[in-house]
């Protein structure tokens, strides 16, 4: 075991590389971690965990805040492709599905972690999913892809949409076969989406006395 290695600036990169291995490995929250196991994991002393993190939930805080900034920087890719297709729908599906094969680890985690209730990663994550929905917002809007949604209406649409992807990402990864259905089927729902949103604005309001 390399106890030196955790004086270096590496050191803390290499335990949260750590976390999210045995995360991945074991389907375990980043909050279930041990300490001994996750050192042993990075190739550290135990005790040198203390040179960079005060509890195990900081290192989670650290790991969020590193999954936060991944994702989000993949999102941005995605859409800035997928804006430059014909049909921006379906080059979204299949840009989220090809991050999704290449960063397994990453999506798998954070799904996980968005459904348990006390890890340090949940609301991190459900920031960044705000994040990309209001940024889809203003890409759809500049770009006048969707006219005629209201913004309010246009950003539950992409909540959704980005819940939605994430969710059939793990479907594909555990059915790769299935990919073109998958593929069909987040293209299906985004337009399902828009045009919902689209009906129920021309829906009349209640007369209200």
């Amino acid at each position: 075991m390399e106890t030196e290695n955790a004086t270096q600036p590496g050191g803390k990169q290499r335990l949260i590389e750590a976390a999210f291995r045995l995360a991945a490995r074991n389907g375990s929250s980043l909050a279930s971690l041990g300490l001994r196991e996750l050192a042993r994991e990075a190739g550290l002393n135990h005790n040198t965990f203390y040179r960079h993190f005060e509890t195990l939930e900081d290192l989670g805080h650290a790991a969020a805040a590193e999954v936060a900034g991944q994702f989000m920087a993949a999102m941005k890719d995605i859409r800035r492709n997928a804006a430059r297709h014909a049909d921006a729908s379906i080059a979204a599906a299949d840009y989220f599905l090809d991050w999704a094969r290449d960063n397994q680890s990453l999506l798998v985690i954070s799904v996980r972690e968005l459904h348990h209730s006390e890890s340090p990663m949940r609301k991190a994550m459900q920031r960044v999913i705000h994040e990309i929905a209001t940024e889809s917002v203003d890409q759809i809007s500049s770009m006048k892809l969707v006219p005629g949604i209201q913004p309010a209406s246009l950003l539950q649409a992409t909540t959704s949409i980005t819940y939605y992807m994430c969710y059939r990402a793990l479907d594909y990864l555990e059915n790769p076969r299935q990919r073109r259905a998958i593929r069909d089927d987040l293209v299906n729902f985004m337009r399902a989406q828009f045009l919902g949103y689209l009906a129920l604005q021309a829906v009349p309001k209640p007369f209200e006395a």
